[in-house]
């Protein structure tokens, strides 16, 4: 691969897809992409999942659109102004939301009657814990829909957090396999079906009690309209990684824990054809630079003990920066054919600066 792939991707695709283990900083790696291809794009939309506090304020991002996601916001000019975006080209921020998203099929598949019966029912609120990786089925479902309007340009899709980055891709097979489950079928109140034979009992109404069994009972005959339009949205979406118009791009930190997900990662990924495009390598510690005449000059006004623990602190930056770096280029040996950029450890407390410091180091040519 080129030395400017990652800024190809940037230019040409119409999603990128960031990936990786916990703690890696995907999100703030999203982020940063979407502020590169806004030099590259006119419009771009980064779609996040529970963003840290500071880059939630630099989006200008309100506790309400948090805790309920919505249709994107557009970035401000203020905020525009800060990050060093043109005026002719819009960076619109979505927070993901299963329940809106959801409520969203819901209402595409269902009729407003069928849509509010469900939506009454005391199981509707816990299906978020019901159904095993329905963050992510609906992240796939939001962006699908933003693609196929083509308002945007490109789509940076910052992906749910769990324990393998893997599983990000296992969740359209997943939730196939649950509704083609023999126990989800079982209870599937189909004509002449289990379900429908044992609710007719009056001895279960009288077990569950009657609020129990009749929002029991609507919540799955209602769900399971849902059946069949979610059967045809995972084959679609099995096929999505693999689309020439999506890239998939990994993060990863220089820690060992972390380079070890990304050869799974990467192992699993060659494994099902998805091509891996690019990683970046996070939270890279910089070497110490040589102080200003100024601080040099006020070293010789500090006692002997505090310039003695000064140097020691350089000495041990110095070392963490050599063992990142050594990471990176074991890393950049391991896949010869992935292009390896580096994302700098960034102290600092201001969102729009960290965002400007990782986007510069991510795609410096921009």
């Amino acid at each position: 691969m080129s030395k400017n792939s990652l800024h190809k991707l940037l230019a040409e695709k119409r999603c990128v897809i960031v990936c990786g283990g916990g703690g890696v900083g995907k999100t703030t790696t999203a982020a940063s992409l979407a502020l590169s291809a806004s030099k590259l794009r006119k419009k771009i939309l980064v779609v996040t999942i529970d963003p840290a506090k500071r880059l939630a304020e630099a989006f200008g991002f309100t506790q309400r659109a948090l805790e309920q996601g919505g249709e994107p916001i557009l970035l401000s000019d203020e905020s525009k102004q800060k990050l060093g975006i043109a005026a002719d080209v819009s960076l619109s921020v979505g927070i993901l939301n299963p329940k809106y998203v959801l409520e969203q099929i819901i209402e595409q598949t269902l009729s407003p009657t069928q849509a509010e019966t469900l939506k009454k029912t005391m199981l509707y609120g816990q299906l978020s814990e019901m159904v095993y990786g329905l963050q992510e089925y609906t992240a796939y479902e939001w962006v699908t829909r933003m693609i196929k309007d083509s308002e945007y340009e490109l789509i940076v899709l910052d992906t749910p957090p769990s324990f393998h980055a893997k599983d990000f891709f296992l969740v359209p097979g997943k939730i196939r396999n649950l509704m083609e489950s023999k126990v989800f079928q079982l209870f599937s109140p189909k004509r002449g079906g289990f379900f429908k034979a044992v609710m007719s009992f009056g001895w279960v109404e009288k077990l569950l009690g009657e609020k129990v069994y009749r929002e029991s009972r609507m919540f799955l005959e209602t769900f399971s309209l849902l059946r069949d339009r979610i059967l045809d949205r995972c084959d679609l979406l099995s096929k999505f990684f693999t689309q020439n118009e999506v890239a998939v791009v990994a993060v990863s930190t220089p820690e060992s824990s972390a380079m070890f997900e990304l050869e799974g990662l990467s192992r699993f990924l060659t494994e099902r054809s998805i091509h891996l495009e690019a990683v970046v390598v996070n939270q890279v510690e910089q070497s110490s630079s040589a102080l200003p005449d100024d601080e040099l000059a006020a070293l010789e006004t500090m006692s002997s003990d505090l310039v003695a623990k000064i140097k020691k602190l350089e000495l041990h930056q110095e070392k963490r920066a050599e063992k990142a770096m050594l990471a990176v280029e074991k890393c950049r040996a391991k896949y010869p054919g992935i292009d390896i950029v580096c994302a700098p450890m960034v102290y600092d407390a201001d969102g729009f600066s960290i965002l400007k410091k990782t986007s510069d180091a991510i795609i410096p040519t921009i």
